[in-house]
């Protein structure tokens, strides 16, 4: 428990190279007729392309709208025009039963300075699939729905990353999830924090968030924490108890993302 909590620790004071990149994602209520906070996303740089990945589900709610970003706190919300290359809708024909449940929005406007500001490249992603370790400390990183409000259209949502740990290869198995296609992190009851456990917050509003793992790295000048973008969230599960398994947040890998925009626009990924 000590050294789990020191990895805690370093991974949490590490530089936020790719949390940085993390954004709520907002849309008109329906029932209230204003921007509410809805879901989070990741924005990414390939070559000259700019997208912001985030979980199929979440653009059932905005349907062919043009997607809407916080990018500063207090700052007026930013909507961008673009296209999305998502997986297949399942047999309810919305992304609802789609179990890759994976999208990449194309920015096809101009991308404000902000925007490419906060945006990471693939050099920070974590696409090559490690051996499972319960030593190496990942971080749940995205905007609550109950942390997040507007006022006109302006935003004031807060950032939150929560530790966590990989789930063990037989949970895997119990969860009939291909740990190639999917990264799952613990989400229990309680979580660990500054040394004290207290209740685990509901992560709603997390779905498109980052799966980041901090690993360590030797330098000259001692060992530096780094982050990498691992998968995105796609749901959190609470505790089963047919199953003998605590809460998750899955993810799906960062892999899948980048091939469907690959099927899309294969010359980003040309030598």
């Amino acid at each position: 428990m000590s050294i789990y909590q020191t990895n805690v620790i370093n991974a949490l004071n590490a530089e936020q190279t790719v949390e940085k990149a993390v954004v709520p994602i907002y849309h008109i209520s329906d029932k209230k007729f204003k921007l509410e906070q809805i879901a989070s996303g990741v924005i990414i740089n390939i070559k000259d392309e700019y997208f912001i990945l985030s979980a199929s589900h979440v653009f059932d709610q905005i349907g062919n709208y043009a997607i809407c970003i916080g990018v500063e706190h207090g700052k007026e919300v930013i909507q961008l025009p673009g296209e999305r290359f998502s997986s297949p809708k399942g047999a309810s024909g919305t992304h609802n039963d789609d179990v890759i449940d994976a999208s990449a929005y194309h920015i096809t406007g101009d991308v404000p300075e902000s925007i490419k500001k906060l945006s990471i490249t693939m050099d920070v992603f974590d696409t090559e699939k490690s051996e499972n370790n319960i030593n190496i400390v990942y971080l749940a990183s995205g905007f609550r729905v109950k942390k997040s409000n507007t006022k006109g259209n302006a935003i004031y949502s807060k950032k939150e990353a929560f530790p966590s740990c990989e789930i063990t290869d037989k949970n895997y198995e119990i969860l009939n999830l291909d740990s190639n296609m999917y990264v799952i992190l613990n989400f229990e009851e309680q979580m660990l924090v500054e040394g004290k456990w207290q209740l685990s917050p509901t992560p709603k509003g997390f779905s498109g968030g980052a799966i980041i793992k901090v690993i360590p790295a030797e330098t000259e000048t001692g060992v530096v924490y780094k982050q990498k973008l691992t998968g995105i969230i796609i749901e959190h599960r609470k505790k089963n108890k047919r199953k003998n398994i605590d809460g998750v947040l899955i993810g799906t890998r960062i892999n899948v993302h980048l091939a469907a925009i690959e099927k899309f626009l294969p010359e980003l990924f040309a030598e």
